[in-house]
């Protein structure tokens, strides 16, 4: 390979892992959260006690790092929540997966971190008649995607108010200057599929693609994500980076996404993301 091509290689994984650290951030800076983040280090906490929402971001101490190590999952084990490790392509020490797996975390799965331009995007595709899909920019559709997600992470609902709090404060849906962006596919005033944008620093970011059992096999994925890519190109933006499961990972490049590295999840229980 030549050189020119690992240099765009680097480049793009840089911003596959950038985005991810940016967008996640955001879960530390809510009410009742905290965001610890020094140049080698970020995880976050939530008063949530629920899978994904209590994790490491970014991991690459060379200096002490047992102790780091040590030191992150004893609080997550103090607080007694059950907390996600993201091994990411710049994860130091180089066997961090081992020291994880010694302490007791799970490998949960793999994850393809991918990217792709956006200088040419195919047109959306055509939608079932009884389907609509529209951009999250008002109380109501935000409560409705407030339930969507709780069902999708299994959030019970007690915990949903400090879960509106967070979401509401932080990610800031269709208000004014804010960088996440999300959309929902509506049958008979109910959503069945969502997605999320988050407009980082240098490129776009996919997250939250989900879709209700019943509503799967109708391509509200493909048409909901094609939507949000153009609106990242519109909005100047050049690339788009995701992190896909093995499961999407086929969905993604039928979309003109190329995977270009892997991350895998490390998670104190047995969880699917």
């Amino acid at each position: 390979m030549a050189n020119a091509e690992f240099q765009e290689r680097d480049v793009l994984i840089n911003e596959i892992e950038c985005n991810l650290w940016e967008a996640w951030a955001n879960w530390g800076r809510g009410p009742g959260c905290v965001l610890h983040e020094e140049s080698d280090v970020l995880w976050f906490e939530t008063p949530l006690p629920i899978i994904p929402y209590n994790g490491v971001l970014r991991f690459s101490a060379s200096d002490d790092s047992e102790h780091q190590i040590n030191a992150i999952i004893n609080r997550f084990q103090d607080r007694q929540v059950p907390f996600i490790w993201v091994l990411h392509p710049s994860s130091q020490p180089l066997d961090l997966s081992h020291r994880l797996v010694d302490r007791g975390l799970k490998d949960v799965e793999p994850i393809y971190g991918m990217a792709r331009s956006l200088a040419s995007l195919p047109d959306l595709p055509a939608l079932p008649s009884n389907i609509q899909v529209r951009k999250v920019a008002n109380e109501h559709d935000a409560n409705a995607l407030i339930q969507f997600a709780s069902w999708r992470w299994g959030i019970p609902e007690e915990r949903q108010p400090a879960y509106t709090k967070i979401v509401s404060q932080e990610f800031r849906f269709g208000m004014p200057g804010a960088k996440a962006h999300m959309w929902q596919a509506w049958r008979e005033d109910q959503p069945v599929a969502k997605v999320a944008l988050y407009l980082g620093s240098h490129s776009a970011g996919i997250y939250a693609v989900a879709t209700r059992p019943e509503a799967r096999r109708l391509g509200l994925a493909n048409f909901l994500t094609i939507t949000a890519l153009h609106y990242a190109r519109d909005a100047g933006h050049h690339l788009a980076v995701l992190h896909s499961t093995p499961m999407a990972q086929k969905l993604y490049e039928l979309m003109g996404f190329a995977s270009i590295t892997e991350f895998r999840l490390f998670a104190s229980d047995e969880v699917y993301i």
